[in-house]
């Protein structure tokens, strides 16, 4: 028999996260009947008041609670600038709770986006914008007071021409993963991620999540032995009992470059 996992989502999350759970015998549930945009939307039509982490757990303890079944998850995203300043990277969290056993276990993907943003002066800017708009991805359009969420490129491109005629207009990606291609590959991404730490479990007492998420730095420097920056072993920590287990890394010594004697 299958058992009943809730999720918080009126965005079809429950669809993309489906599969990569299917090996536990869960059947997923969606509950729409809370409004999660009152967390905070991409758009700014709410602020957000929870970093990404915080948000997640609370949606899935939501779904626990909202639903009457032991386990619930939630799933939240966030956009910011690159590493080195460069792009825009998407953080997927996907938190899964189990409110009768006492433990929650986060999922995560980190990787490059293309979210796009544009402000838009005149028509040549809008049909350049629009060219490298990625397919069936929506959008969002802005000026002043006035928003306009889930326009296909073709709405947006009519919309703007319309808008343009009064001032400048900001385009955007819509975020939400029901409008978003590349999200919901992601997201699904972060689902994978879910069930590897779900198989992982405490050597002690069996606990889910048991994955080697402190990084421990240390790592020498090949010239002159002297502890680096750079992570020496990876420690992972039971939520529940407090056991621990560390990992060397693979790499024996860091370059010089690193080293604050060699290369101050």
């Amino acid at each position: 028999m299958k058992q009943a996992v809730a999720v918080l989502t009126r965005h079809d999350k429950a669809r993309l996260i489906a599969p990569a759970l299917s090996q536990f015998g869960w059947q997923l549930t969606e509950i729409a009947s809370f409004d999660t945009d009152t967390l905070g939307s991409f758009a700014g039509g709410q602020s957000r008041f929870m970093t990404a982490q915080e948000c997640a757990f609370r949606k899935a303890a939501l779904a626990a609670d909202l639903s009457g079944l032991n386990i619930g998850i939630g799933s939240e995203g966030s956009f910011s600038v690159g590493p080195f300043g460069i792009g825009t990277y998407n953080l997927e969290l996907i938190c899964c709770v189990n409110v009768a056993a006492g433990w929650a276990v986060t999922g995560r993907f980190y990787g490059p986006s293309l979210a796009q943003q544009w402000l838009l002066a005149d028509a040549e800017s809008l049909q350049r914008a629009l060219a490298d708009v990625e397919p069936n991805q929506h959008l969002v359009l802005q000026q002043g007071d006035y928003l306009k969420k889930a326009l296909t490129a073709a709405q947006a491109h009519n919309l703007a021409l319309l808008r343009l005629s009064r001032c400048e207009v900001t385009l955007s990606y819509d975020l939400r993963a029901h409008l978003s291609p590349q999200r919901r590959l992601h997201i699904q991404q972060a689902a994978d991620d879910l069930a590897r730490r779900l198989q992982c479990v405490c050597p002690q007492c069996a606990t889910p999540g048991f994955w080697p998420d402190k990084a421990l730095p240390g790592l020498p420097c090949e010239a002159c032995g002297v502890a680096t920056s750079l992570t020496s072993a990876r420690q992972a920590v039971c939520q529940r009992c407090g056991y621990t287990a560390t990992e060397p890394v693979a790499a024996r010594h860091a370059s010089q470059q690193y080293c604050q004697e060699c290369n101050p």
